[in-house]
């Protein structure tokens, strides 16, 4: 792991965390809200022994840098933060592999610089498509946690959701690793995110237009427990010309953690 900087590129002093493994065409996994590139152990593995996998941390995760005002989060900087990482590794062309979080910059990118997407792999994107105002009303809440101090029971309510109950469920121990995701999200990243970039999205039903211009060659992934996130991976599918849709059995919304097994092996399928 090593911390880039990558200031010119984003459009301030931003210090991006970077993993950078294996040798062979790029791939570029971006993880999920309050995740970090640490939720890829699974897929990093399998990947570098055919491909130069780029995984990081988006502004306000892991160990890049959080900035302590609104301003410095949206979606377009996270969409430019992402282009800031091809260009400093001096990668032309790479496939993206995204969940939640991710799954903006890459659209953003497949659409405005086609020539710079080989693949495109969309899992569990789209969470609360079908029904925004709940996905602002969970993003209030949780900033109100944030802004009372009380992160415990953040945490406990952010388990509770559709988002990660399906994975912290499954036993004690992932419980625990999904709990350690969000508690080592800095609190800045949290709560910009929440307010910047979830309570500000727009639902993909609004998007068709954008959807139906991506030509490049694109996979949706959907865990067969994600019922958040169901009604999108159908949009996506349909609506992405020569899209295809794999649903990953016996998983919720955090598939790469849940089954990666499975995953990992539709991933490969399709890469190759």
């Amino acid at each position: 792991q090593s911390l880039s900087s990558l200031a010119e590129n984003t459009g301030g002093d931003l210090n991006i965390s970077v993993t950078d493994a294996g040798d062979g065409p790029p791939v570029v996994l971006l993880h999920g809200f309050a995740c970090g590139k640490r939720m890829w152990l699974h897929q990093i593995r399998a990947l570098k022994q055919r491909f130069r996998v780029i995984a990081y941390d988006q502004r306000g995760h892991g160990l890049t840098d959080a900035p302590a005002t609104a301003t410095r989060y949206s979606a377009s900087l996270l969409a430019r933060d992402l282009v800031g990482v091809l260009d400093a590794l001096r990668i032309e062309r790479a496939a993206l592999v995204v969940v939640p979080l991710g799954g903006g910059p890459a659209l953003a990118l497949a659409a405005s610089k086609p020539e710079r997407v080989s693949h495109r792999v969309l899992a569990d994107v789209g969470a609360g498509a079908d029904d925004p105002i709940k996905l602002e009303s969970m993003a209030r809440r949780w900033g109100d946690l944030i802004g009372r101090g009380d992160i415990d029971e953040l945490v406990c309510d952010m388990l509770r959701s559709e988002l990660f109950k399906v994975y912290a469920r499954r036993n004690l121990r992932r419980r625990n690793h999904m709990a350690a995701l969000i508690r080592s999200t800095p609190i800045d990243g949290l709560r910009f995110t929440l307010s910047e970039v979830l309570a500000k999205r727009k639902s993909l039903f609004r998007l068709t237009g954008l959807l139906k211009s991506i030509c490049v060659p694109t996979l949706v992934m959907a865990g067969q427990l994600d019922y958040v996130c169901g009604k999108a991976a159908r949009l996506m599918a349909q609506t992405i010309p020569n899209a295809t849709l794999k649903t990953i059995d016996n998983s919720g919304h955090m598939a790469p953690l849940e089954q990666p097994a499975a995953f990992n092996a539709a991933l490969l399928e399709f890469l190759n």
